[in-house]
């Protein structure tokens, strides 16, 4: 069939190489892995058991070189507005992206849906903007008040981080150590 797909994991997946190479060999092309933060910090208490993310946040390079040393290329999301997040949190997200490779980025804003924790404790500490609000929750649309930083210093660093992390020149410096490194594996065929 000569499939061509994509997924979605998380960072385990590339402590297991056996099944990444079957993963490539059946034509995985893409894994979207979801970081959510540069800061261990602010993944504390994300999950609602074992802190998976926070106790695995420093080992994200090197996992995410084994995964796209196969030929799948990783989208690494992050989610904008927790509770540890400040003004700050954008440049951060800028610098660690560029710090680690990925292929693609993906940046969304924490998003309260209603019937979810999240949504039951924002509201239960008076932070929801406009609750039962169904069209807001887009992942792009700001419908709470952040804990250290304000509503509008979320909206304008999000349209500030996007303009960098789009851009045509991120993009492409995003992109060109996959290329080399596809250029290295010993079964790479050159375009004809």
């Amino acid at each position: 069939l000569r499939l061509k797909w994509f997924t979605e994991t998380d960072i385990s997946v590339a402590d297991d190489p056996e099944l990444l190479d079957l993963m490539a060999a059946a034509g995985c092309r893409q894994v979207l892995i979801g970081l959510e933060s540069p800061g261990a910090s602010a993944l504390e208490g994300m999950e609602m058991r074992a802190n998976f993310k926070a106790r695995r946040a420093a080992h994200y390079a090197p996992a995410l070189r084994r995964i796209q040393a196969r030929g799948v290329t990783v989208n690494g999301c992050f989610i904008l507005g927790l509770d540890e997040h400040g003004p700050e949190v954008f440049g951060q997200v800028l610098d660690y992206a560029r710090s680690i490779p990925l292929y693609d980025v993906q940046i969304t804003i924490l998003t309260p849906f209603p019937g979810t924790p999240l949504y039951d404790r924002l509201l239960a500490e008076g932070r929801l903007l406009e609750p039962e609000r169904w069209d807001l929750c887009t992942l792009f649309d700001v419908n709470y008040r952040p804990k250290k930083m304000s509503v509008e210093e979320l909206r304008s660093g999000i349209r500030w981080l996007t303009e960098r992390l789009y851009s045509a020149e991120e993009t492409a410096a995003r992109r060109k150590p996959f290329f080399a490194g596809l250029r290295r594996r010993p079964d790479h065929q050159p375009a004809a």
